[in-house]
Formats: structure tokens, sequence, C-alpha cells
């Protein structure tokens, strides 16, 4: 067992502010006038595929945290509006994977920008420490989070990449 000091009051206090504001249940994070119909689970399902160039639908369950049911019923959604297909592996034609439609792609790039110019709105207003600050405190949160078991061991070494969209920025 770990001996560490409990979190300092206002380092609480924001860590409950954070986890609220990106919760998943919290419709109010896509806030894209991009696309209206789409949900939070649907935006991240779309950057996720985007990012993955094809995936399987287990492995886009545990990279959205959700269960594998509500991700097959995701995806069937997604199908139906046109913005994925399902298709056998490359590699091992035993296997089924989710790939972005072009359509999807188109949508997966507006999210992305809509995403981008609203990280860029909020993170305009910190000056170049406090963003090396909060990289490295990001940094330090995720690997606390991967040790617990909440998030994934390392952090993607590239730059997302979305179709129609240049990779990391």
């Amino acid at each position: 067992m770990v001996n560490a000091p409990l979190p300092e009051p206002e380092l609480d206090r924001l860590l409950l502010a954070l986890l609220r504001l990106v919760s998943p249940a919290e419709p109010a994070i896509s806030g894209l006038p991009v696309v209206p119909a789409l949900s939070a689970s649907e935006a991240r399902a779309l950057i996720e595929l985007a990012a993955a160039h094809g995936i399987a639908q287990g492995e886009l369950a545990g990279l959205l945290g959700l269960e594998k049911s509500t991700v097959s019923r995701l995806a069937a959604g997604l199908e139906h509006k046109g913005w994925i297909r399902r298709g056998r592996d490359e590699d091992d034609q035993r296997y089924m994977r989710l790939y972005l439609t072009a359509e999807g792609g188109a949508v997966a790039s507006q999210v992305w920008r809509a995403w981008q110019s609203r990280q860029a709105r909020i993170l305009a207003g910190l000056s170049t420490e406090e963003r090396a600050g909060l990289v490295s405190g990001l940094r330090g949160l995720v690997r606390g989070l991967a040790a617990e078991g909440l998030a994934a061991e390392n952090l993607p070494g590239e730059p997302v990449s979305v179709p129609g969209h240049a990779a990391g920025g």
C-alpha cells in the first residue's frame, strides 16, 4: 500500500469539477453546432475510429470505457446513419472491424475541428508556463489512472490523425 498524502482541498475540488465537466454521461461535452444530432459517445467513437483506421468493436468499447453491449448499439446507430461500415479485418478475415465511411470521415473531421477549436479557446488564457505545467500534470494524472486500471498504460505516441485534417493540428 502506498503511503500517499491526501489531496489538497483545492486539488480535490478542481479534480471533482474536471470530472463533472468531462463525464461521458454529460451531453454538453459534445457541444458541437456542426452536427446537432450527434451524442458525446458518437463523437468520441468517430474520433477513435478515425485515429485507428478500423477497429474491433471490443477495442472501441475499451477505448470509450463503455460496455460491449452499449458499443454494439452505438455502432448500429452509426451504421444506420451511414457513418461506419462493418468489414473483415484485412490481416485476419476471421475478425470483423468497424471502419468509417467517407461520410463518417467527414463528420469525424468536423468533430475534430470543433474540439480543437474549443481546446484552443479554453487554453488561450494560459501562459506558456501554465501550459507546460498542465502537460506535465496531465501526464502524471494519466500515469496514476493507468496504475488504477482506469486508463491505457501508455499515451498515444502519434498525434491523432483524422481524415481530411492534418495530424495534431
